[in-house]
């Protein structure tokens, strides 16, 4: 997800928090002083992190983790440094690699240093599920309610760090799984040069 995209998810999140009650419980649904009630869902327990290697991203140039022949394999041309705020922390280092064709697609790769993938649980109108990436534990991110406007990956890459990989398309508009799948192989081929930058 663009950075400017993720600043209308950080309000609309925020906005959620707001609206919500002080109850988790159902309206009607009485519950004596003293019971207890269990409840569980698919993303409020932490996700199993699994790592073939520990592959700290400080200081790492996010315009250096695809090399030229990975962008030739994803059709893009040009590299650009684009630093955003993708975790509510301030600026992180991020590149745009897109091409000059249309339709324009564009793999913005963010190395977020101050928070893991653990900062996606519960967050707002974004559909977060547990995936894997080249062996290691990552989450898909796509907004509720659409499937046209792009797809992220965030990979779990050491404690507190996570490579972020957004897909997007302008003037085409690929499904929802093609996205997914073009955020995937981006962040496959960012894992392979990584570690020779750490």
């Amino acid at each position: 997800m663009s950075t400017s995209f993720l600043r209308v998810v950080v309000v609309a999140a925020t906005l959620g928090l707001v609206a919500v009650g002080c109850t988790d419980r159902e309206p009607g649904d009485a519950t004596p002083v003293g019971a207890t009630t269990t409840t569980s869902t698919a993303t409020s327990a932490a996700p199993e992190k699994v790592r073939p290697r520990e592959v700290k991203l400080d200081g790492i140039d996010p315009c250096k983790v695809l090399t030229t022949a990975q962008m030739e394999e994803l059709a893009v041309v040009e590299a650009e440094r684009n630093d955003g705020d993708i975790v509510k922390a301030g600026d992180e280092p991020v590149c745009a690699y897109g091409n000059n064709d249309s339709p324009r697609v564009t793999y913005e790769v963010g190395l977020v240093t101050t928070k893991g993938i653990e900062y996606w649980r519960g967050s707002g109108n974004v559909a977060v599920e547990q995936v894997e990436v080249s062996g290691y534990s990552a989450v898909q991110l796509t907004f509720k309610g659409t499937s046209t406007v792009d797809c992220a990956v965030s990979v779990d890459v050491a404690d507190g760090q996570q490579l972020y990989v957004d897909f997007s398309s302008i003037g085409q508009t690929p499904s929802q799984e093609q996205m997914c799948d073009n955020a995937k192989k981006a962040a496959e081929l960012a894992l392979v040069t990584l570690p020779t930058l750490a």
